[in-house]
């Protein structure tokens, strides 16, 4: 059994390597699911992370104990301290985007995340020296143009909170920290115990902050928690674990460029389960973001970034001389 496993994993490494796009992709789609089913519940943000966290906190702690049981490894002591960074910027981001989420609307908050790339991208830039080609990037800044479209529509709309603008926009420097540090975190832990230990540190971060405030986490129904489980366990668990695997493969800044296709789903979803107007912004700027993806992912500077290549460096005078 030991034997056939392996085999597995060095199948689904060999797939990772060829086409690790994929599987972010895939994460796009479960997150996507996520803000919708927040919205749906009766509590407040905070006591909505309190249950999702705890609930992922038990998901992930039993998926590490089958993994270290399968494979034998099991993270040394200093290995934990990614964890503990990326699980404090993804409890600060659930606080945040949960909060946004009850005080605007799903498209709203989700479409600020596009913004996520040009904070990546700038974060990534000293820590893991990647410098996207020119196309790539005027790409991503047609596709952010979607996004203040839609901030600019939500400013004046009656559905519109300035708090939760700004919460929004808050949220997405949190997440773009726990990202990077989930990407760094790829050669020292495996994926199960990093993320195990994320919702741990996010689940206690986030219980001190309820019970410092005056969120009631008791009001929470029965529908909530099955709400709060669904999340732990599709976007939670399974999401993060498909968009962390590949991490080790693809550049940090290709994710963040995909993830701007979440707005749009979300928006879709929010739309049929939720009866959430879309609006004239919702659109255009959504058809912006979805032109701007495209044309960063499917660019030649794009492809050969997601294949760990550099841009050929541009033409010179002299070099054209020489020739």
């Amino acid at each position: 059994m030991i034997a056939t496993l392996d085999a597995t994993r060095q199948r689904l490494d060999a797939f990772g390597r060829r086409v690790p796009t994929a599987p972010v992709a895939l994460a796009v789609v479960l997150y996507s699911t996520g803000p919708v089913l927040a919205q749906a519940t009766s509590v407040s943000g905070p006591v909505f992370s309190f249950w999702r966290l705890w609930f992922g906190v038990l998901v992930l702690a039993a998926a590490m104990a089958v993994h270290g049981r399968v494979t034998g490894r099991w993270p040394p002591l200093r290995a934990w301290r990614w964890s503990l960074g990326a699980g404090a910027a993804f409890g600060i981001h659930q606080l945040l985007m949960f909060s946004a989420i009850k005080a605007t609307t799903v498209a709203d908050v989700t479409l600020v995340g596009t913004l996520s790339p040009v904070v990546t991208a700038l974060i990534a830039l000293p820590f893991f020296r990647e410098r996207p080609g020119l196309p790539f990037r005027l790409w991503s800044v047609v596709a952010m143009a979607g996004a203040a479209v839609v901030v600019a529509g939500a400013s004046t709309s009656p559905d519109g909170d300035p708090v939760g603008m700004v919460l929004a926009l808050a949220n997405v420097v949190a997440f773009a920290g726990f990202f990077l540090l989930s990407k760094g975190s790829r050669d020292k832990l495996d994926v199960f115990p990093f993320l195990a230990g994320v919702m741990t540190v996010a689940a206690v971060l986030v219980s001190v902050y309820v019970a410092v405030t005056p969120e009631a986490v008791g009001t929470v129904t029965s529908r909530d928690l099955v709400l709060c489980l669904v999340v732990a366990l599709v976007p939670g668990a399974l999401g993060h674990a498909v968009m962390t695997w590949p991490l080790r493969w693809v550049p940090a800044n290709v994710p963040p460029v995909l993830r701007l296709g979440v707005p749009v789903l979300a928006s879709l979803w929010a739309w049929w389960w939720l009866a959430e107007p879309i609006t004239v912004w919702h659109l255009t700027g959504g058809l912006i973001t979805i032109g701007g993806v495209a044309g960063a992912v499917l660019s030649p500077s794009g492809r050969r970034f997601a294949a760990g290549e550099p841009d050929p460096p541009p033409e010179t005078a002299s070099g054209r001389r020489s020739g």
